[in-house]
C-alpha cells in the first residue's frame, strides 16, 4: 500500500481537517455520498490532458493514449478509490484556450460536453463557463534565464558604488574646488586683511584631486573658515575611501551573486524578451489583464508584456535554443523548470562536463505570477462534490506537492551562489584599471602632440622675428620657473588676473643627487634607522641630517 492509499484509507474513518465536518463536507450529506459514488462505479469518463511536463501530459502505446504526470497519478486515486473507467482523447489545438481568440482547446470541449474532465494543473480563470475541483495547489510562475558570466552589480573597480554614489563624487570633485576658491576670496574681500592669502582657483582645485590620492598641500589657510572648509574635505575624502576599500575588498572576496532582474517589473523596463510553451496558463492570464489594465503598472500585462515567442518544441529545444543560443528568458511553472533544470544537470553530469559548467541555467527567486491550479470539469458536472471531497483531502495532507516534487532532489538545484571557497581575480575584475591606464597614456599622448604642435609654431615665430626668445634664460628651465603668486596671491592682488598656473614641479633639484648648498660643504649619504639621510658637514663644522625622500613625494610639491 503507496502513500496515497494509507492517507485516503486514514480519512475514511477520521477526519482532522477543520474543513472536514462530520467526515464529509457540509454539502454532502452520508447519504448522497453513497448514491454518487454507487453510480461512479458505472460511469466512463472522457478525460483530456495537456502536455506540462512533469504534471501531466500523455504518450501513445500500442494506439492507445496513456495519461502522463502528476495529473493522471491523482486521477489513479480517484479511479482506485471510486471504481470508474474513462477514455482519454487528445485536446483540440493542445491548449486549454487558443492565443488567437477562437474556438476551440480545452475549454471549447468542456463547453461543449465533448470531455467530462480536464485531468491537468489549470489556473482558476474561468468560473464562469467551466468548473473546478478544489485547488490542487498554488503554483508560481518563475524565470529561468542563462546563468550571467558577471553579477549584475557589476565587476571591478565600479561595483562597490552604485551609479548614483559615482556621479555625486564627480560632482563633488567638480565643485568643492570652486566653493573653496568662493569662500576664501569673500572671506579676504569683507575683512579686507593684507595678511589674508587668497589661494588661486587651479590651487584649489588641485588640492582638491590631491587629497582624493592621499597627497599633501603646501596650502596653508589662516583662517578659521577657510581651515574648517579644507579639514571638512580631508574628512570626507577618508570617510569615502575607507568605505571604497572595505567595499571592494568584500565585492572580490564575499559577494553575493544578483541577476540582472530583481522584480516582474525590470523585464519590461530593461526590455528583455521572453518565451514560453504554447498555450501556457501564464499567456491566457496575460490577455485577460490586458483588458482589465488601469495604467498603473501593476496588471500582469505591464509588468512583463507579452511572450516574444510561443513555441510548441519540447522543453529541451526550448533551453538549447532559445535560452543558450538566443539568449531570451523562460517563463514557466517552477515545479516544470526545476525538473528541466535538474534532468540537464544530470546529462552534463553523464557526458563528463567538468563541475564549474554544469549549472547552465538559473532560477529567479522571486515569482512572476502566482496562481491556483485545479482540475476543470464540464458544466454540471455529476461527480464533483466527490472529487472535490478526495482532492482537497491530496492537497492538504501534502501527497500532491509531494508526488510534483518527488522525484526532485531536496537541495536546491543549480543555486543562484554556487557557493565556491576562493574567489579568484580576472581580467573582467581588472579591466576598469586596464581603461584608465590605456585613458591616461592616450591623453597624454594627445596633449604631448599638442605641446610639440605648439613648440615648432613658436620657433618658426621667433624665426620669423614674431617672439622675442633671444633674452629668454633657457638655463635650467624645468626648475628654474619661480612660484610667483601663481598658487598663492595676497589680497593685494586678489583682483588682478593670475599668471598662468603651473603645476607643481619636484622638490629637488635633482632626484636622487646631494641638496643644494654652500661651496665646501662636504655631503655624505647615510642609513639610519632604516631610513637614507644626507650628512652635510660646513665649513665651519656643524652636521645636519636631510632625509632622502621617496620619489612619490615629489610629484605634488612646490618650489619657490
Amino acid at each position: 500500500m503507496g502513500l496515497p492509499e494509507i492517507v485516503l484509507a486514514a480519512l475514511a474513518s477520521l477526519c482532522f481537517n477543520a474543513t472536514c465536518v462530520d467526515h464529509y463536507s457540509d454539502t454532502i450529506s452520508r447519504s448522497r455520498y453513497q448514491v454518487l459514488k454507487d453510480d461512479l462505479q458505472h460511469e466512463n469518463f472522457i478525460i483530456t490532458t495537456l502536455k506540462n511536463g512533469p504534471l501531466s501530459g500523455y504518450i501513445v502505446e500500442n494506439g492507445t493514449l496513456i495519461g502522463t504526470g502528476v495529473a493522471f497519478d491523482i486521477v489513479k486515486i480517484l479511479q482506485k478509490e471510486y471504481k470508474f473507467s474513462y477514455t482519454l482523447v487528445k485536446p483540440d489545438d493542445d491548449m486549454f484556450e487558443p492565443s488567437d481568440g477562437k474556438n476551440g482547446g480545452v475549454k471549447e470541449m468542456l463547453i461543449n460536453q465533448k470531455v467530462h474532465i480536464a485531468a491537468a494543473f489549470l489556473p482558476i480563470q474561468y468560473n464562469d463557463v467551466v468548473e473546478y475541483s478544489r485547488g490542487l495547489d498554488t503554483a508560481q510562475w518563475v524565470v529561468l534565464m542563462k546563468r550571467p558570466k558577471e553579477s549584475a552589480t557589476g565587476s571591478g573597480l565600479l561595483a562597490p558604488f552604485t551609479a548614483t554614489v559615482w556621479t555625486l563624487i564627480i560632482i563633488s570633485l567638480l565643485a568643492v574646488g570652486p566653493i573653496l576658491y568662493i569662500v576664501v576670496f569673500l572671506r579676504a574681500k569683507i575683512c579686507k586683511d593684507d595678511d589674508d592669502i587668497v589661494f588661486s582657483l587651479p590651487a584649489c582645485m588641485w588640492f582638491v584631486y590631491g587629497a582624493l590620492l592621499k597627497q599633501g598641500s603646501t596650502l596653508n589657510p589662516r583662517t578659521d573658515s577657510s581651515r574648517i572648509l579644507f579639514s571638512t574635505w580631508w574628512i570626507f575624502i577618508t570617510i569615502l575611501t575607507a568605505f571604497y576599500t572595505a567595499n571592494l575588498t568584500a565585492f572580490l572576496t564575499l559577494s553575493k551573486f544578483t541577476l540582472p532582474i530583481s522584480e516582474p517589473r525590470d523585464i519590461v523596463k530593461k526590455q528583455y524578451k521572453w518565451v514560453t510553451n504554447k498555450g501556457n496558463g501564464i499567456v491566457e492570464e496575460i490577455n485577460e489583464s490586458r483588458e482589465y489594465s488601469s495604467g498603473d503598472g501593476k496588471s500582469l500585462y505591464e509588468q512583463i508584456g507579452n511572450p516574444k515567442i510561443e513555441t510548441a518544441v519540447e522543453e529541451e529545444v526550448i533551453l538549447s535554443d532559445f535560452v543558450t543560443r538566443r539568449n531570451l528568458m523562460y517563463i514557466r511553472e517552477k515545479t516544470v523548470l526545476e525538473t528541466l533544470m535538474y534532468e540537464d544537470y544530470k546529462r552534463k553530469i553523464q557526458a563528463n562536463v567538468s563541475e564549474k559548467d554544469r549549472c547552465t541555467y538559473v532560477i529567479t527567486d522571486f515569482p512572476v505570477c502566482t496562481f491556483p491550479r485545479a482540475f476543470a470539469f464540464a458544466p454540471g458536472f455529476k461527480y464533483k462534490p466527490l472529487f472535490d471531497f478526495t482532492i482537497q483531502h491530496l492537497s492538504e495532507s501534502g501527497i500532491t506537492a509531494f508526488k510534483q516534487r518527488e522525484f526532485l532532489p531536496d537541495t536546491t538545484i543549480c543555486p543562484l551562489n554556487l557557493g565556491n571557497k576562493e574567489r579568484r581575480l580576472r581580467n573582467a575584475d581588472l579591466i576598469m584599471t586596464y581603461m584608465i591606464v590605456g585613458g591616461g597614456l592616450i591623453i597624454s599622448t594627445v596633449i604631448f602632440i599638442i605641446e610639440l604642435i605648439l613648440y615648432y609654431f613658436n620657433l618658426n615665430n621667433r624665426c620669423c622675428g614674431k617672439a622675442e626668445f633671444n633674452n629668454r634664460e633657457r638655463t635650467d628651465p624645468l626648475f628654474k620657473r619661480k612660484n610667483e603668486n601663481n598658487n598663492i596671491i595676497t589680497f593685494g592682488n586678489a583682483f588682478k588676473p593670475a599668471k598662468d598656473f603651473v603645476t607643481p614641479p619636484p622638490s629637488y633639484h635633482m632626484l636622487f643627487g646631494p641638496p643644494p648648498g654652500k661651496k665646501g660643504t662636504d655631503y655624505t649619504k647615510k642609513t639610519i634607522n632604516g631610513r637614507d639621510y644626507w650628512v652635510i658637514n660646513d665649513k665651519n663644522g656643524n652636521t645636519s641630517l636631510i632625509p632622502q625622500r621617496a620619489p612619490s613625494a615629489l610629484l605634488f610639491q612646490f618650489t619657490n
